[in-house]
């Protein structure tokens, strides 16, 4: 016996989330200050928790179809058309385990080994993670501070070679929180139709803006080639729910199907039913939570002009950049070392890519006094390591 064969090589030269890295380590200390995750601290609406142990009580809970329930489906059709202007029918619409399942799945649809796949830098650290499974080629394009993390359309069709087949897009983006006005939008999409891309807009954050409007590129550009990617987990403070869905076309959704049945089946009944309640429920928990977004933004922005650094005033999501290269450390040694020394966790820079490296991430999803202490024990931790530096 010589030994097992070798491991798949994708998976193998994939790094850790580094975000995960700083999750997992904080949540051995239970008295820390999380800044770090991208999870609602509001609890899931109590109309959405109700219907689901209705559901569960009933005894119905079955095996769903793959793409989702038709009802659900239907009432998707109905929140596209009415918040992203996006005409659907159900057939285009799946329904999968969050946004990162239905992105995964997207993913696995259209990238072959060694196909090109535009991504933003930064970005969620997911999209990497995905490309290593499915053998793509991640291609950044830069999303820097200088332009108020939007990218340059000339930038992005530079990037582009004979081997490019997709073209991703994140607005509202995790990590920067910034927002792509229409017009953006527009060029980018003419980027992809002269080159013949696919395009996955990743809107799992469409529904929590302060400033601007968000634009879902399908509504102007279609279904054929946009396939657009939404989450209840963010919107709805629904995280441990998983559920998201996708829309794109009905050749395409088939597609998907094909590897949910392979990889889920389908999604859990009860969560679906739960997803219905959050539909027929109306705007205001969305509304209220996105307003609390608002004021923790407000509060953050200020807080980090007044020590120096803030890089960018984020339109939408629930995130906000700061500047740490004044420690001298990079955003990992720096996020490690801010959460060992102080206990106050943030997410690094460095796991969305290059353009961030001297920089970390601050989530709003946490309370008011939480984000206050945070953020003002990051600045003096920052103002240590560069006194400490210049003697």
């Amino acid at each position: 016996m010589t030994g097992l064969p070798l491991l798949a090589a994708g998976p193998l030269a994939m790094p850790h989330s580094g975000i995960r890295e700083v999750i997992n380590e904080a949540l051995l200390l239970p008295d820390c200050v999380r800044l770090e995750v991208g999870e609602p601290d509001f609890a899931t609406p109590e109309h959405i928790v109700e219907a689901a142990f209705a559901f569960a009580r009933s005894g119905a809970v079955r095996y769903t179809g793959t793409a989702g329930i038709p009802s659900l489906r239907e009432k998707l059709c109905e929140k596209l058309a009415t918040v992203n202007r996006i005409a659907a029918v159900p057939a285009q619409v799946n329904v999968g385990v969050g946004g990162i399942g239905v992105i995964s799945a997207a993913f696995g649809a259209i990238i072959e080994p060694g196909d090109e796949v535009l991504v933003p830098d930064p970005a969620w650290p997911c999209y990497e993670l995905m490309l290593g499974v499915t053998k793509g080629v991640l291609v950044p394009y830069r999303c820097g501070p200088e332009t108020g993390f939007l990218p340059d359309p000339t930038e992005v069709e530079s990037r582009i070679t004979s081997r490019t087949k997709l073209l991703v897009i994140n607005s509202p983006s995790n990590p920067t929180g910034a927002v792509f006005p229409r017009s953006l939008l527009e060029a980018l999409v003419a980027v992809a139709e002269r080159h013949d891309l696919y395009v996955l807009s990743d809107e799992c954050y469409d529904e929590v803006v302060f400033d601007g409007e968000h634009v879902s590129p399908a509504s102007f550009a279609g279904t054929d080639r946009v396939i657009s990617a939404f989450s209840f987990s963010k919107t709805y403070a629904m995280t441990g729910w998983r559920i998201g869905y996708l829309v794109s076309s009905r050749s395409f959704a088939d597609q998907v199907n094909k590897i949910h049945e392979s990889n889920i089946s389908c999604v859990s009944a009860v969560s679906q039913k739960a997803a219905e309640a959050a539909l027929d429920g109306g705007s205001e928990p969305v509304i209220s939570m996105t307003a609390a977004y608002r004021r923790r933004r407000d509060l953050c922005v200020e807080l980090l002009q007044q020590h120096g650094l803030l890089i960018n005033r984020p339109g939408g999501a629930f995130y906000v950049m700061a500047d740490v290269s004044a420690s001298g450390l990079g955003a990992r040694d720096f996020a490690f070392d801010l959460l060992r020394t102080h206990r106050v966790a943030v997410a690094p820079g460095t796991a969305f890519g290059k353009v961030a490296r001297a920089s970390v991430r601050i989530s709003l999803a946490s309370s008011e006094s939480a984000l206050r202490i945070g953020i003002n024990t990051l600045a003096a931790h920052v103002r240590e390591l560069e006194t400490r530096r210049h003697g």
